[in-house]
């Protein structure tokens, strides 16, 4: 592709740097990396060669998953700073050339989110319907528990209501209920929200999970999931036409191809960019293994570079 047209598609060529606000700078002194510190720290980005961070996850939070568990998506955690020092890296990151994307988690948020606790405070709650409540763990629900060292079902009771609750991930992080317009829009409105103070685009956390509407008693008549994706991706065109989705979505490739949009129409409507999963982990089994060649099947790459790091570090994932 020329250098004229990719250059109008920044994100083909960017060098995307991910960190955690938390344990990059400190700025002031109480042993918390915060946006103070890492603006100081823009010029080392920038002679890294860096022309994009993604930073995960810096809102507030109860810290029950590694800040993935949100207790409010309009705002940043008061240990890193406020709203200004957030808006101040990231005019200091563009006047050096440097763009920035952030977490978008959405799939659920913290059980201590007001909308949780509305929604868990009588069946009548203004928030109810934001999550996906059952009288039982429905027979044609969700599948998979994903964290089988910690949770042994993907539905939790809730005393006060009465009802089970959807969490793909851990029992604190309850599903929010896509399939609601109000849910929907909100979600709509966070990103705007982040847009409009200069992100450009945005790591979209748990794609699949997040369009998931199994176990739905309405799921048969509900939309294509993925005309949901496309609409996301129209609104933050329109809002700012340079901003990227990239996704989260480890799946085979047959799989992943359909979150780029339509295969049938080739208008790749829907997800910017994907992460390459299945590449990775078998580059890091070839690594593991000291040999370039065709790998076994995706299960056995899955957790290979722990074993590739071990050997060259000495480090221990935990």
């Amino acid at each position: 592709m020329r250098l004229t047209r990719t250059s109008d598609l920044w994100w083909k060529n960017a060098v995307v740097y991910c960190l955690d606000v938390e344990t990059y700078q400190d700025g002031n002194g109480d042993g918390i990396g915060d946006f103070a510190g890492l603006t100081q720290r823009i010029d080392h980005l920038v002679r890294l060669g860096v022309t994009c961070v993604w930073l995960m996850p810096f809102y507030p939070t109860r810290e029950r998953d590694d800040g993935y568990d949100i207790t409010d998506f309009y705002g940043v955690d008061p240990r890193l700073g406020t709203l200004g020092d957030f808006t101040e890296f990231v005019r200091t990151a563009k006047d050096r050339g440097i763009r920035v994307i952030a977490d978008l988690v959405v799939n659920h948020t913290s059980e201590d989110h007001p909308w949780f606790k509305d929604a868990r405070s009588s069946r009548d709650s203004a928030h109810r319907d934001w999550y996906v409540w059952a009288d039982e763990p429905p027979e044609d629900g969700p599948k998979g528990v994903v964290f089988p060292d910690a949770e042994d079902s993907l539905w939790e009771y809730d005393e006060g209501s009465g009802q089970y609750y959807l969490h793909r991930f851990y029992k604190q992080q309850p599903d929010l209920n896509v399939a609601n317009p109000a849910v929907r829009d909100e979600i709509a409105r966070v990103m705007g929200f982040w847009t409009e103070l200069g992100l450009s685009g945005f790591r979209v956390d748990a794609v699949p999970f997040l369009l998931e509407t199994d176990g739905q008693d309405d799921a048969g008549n509900l939309p294509d999931p993925h005309e949901y994706l496309a609409d996301l991706r129209a609104f933050l065109g329109r809002r700012n036409g340079e901003s990227v989705l990239l996704g989260e979505v480890n799946l085979p490739y047959d799989g992943l191809a359909r979150f780029f949009g339509d295969p049938a129409s080739d208008r790749g409507d829907e997800l910017t960019m994907c992460f390459d999963f299945v590449g990775m982990q078998q580059m890091y089994l070839s690594m593991a293994r000291e040999d370039a060649g065709p790998g076994p099947p995706r299960a056995a790459a899955c957790c290979a570079w722990r074993t590739w790091a071990r050997r060259r570090t000495g480090w221990t994932a935990t």
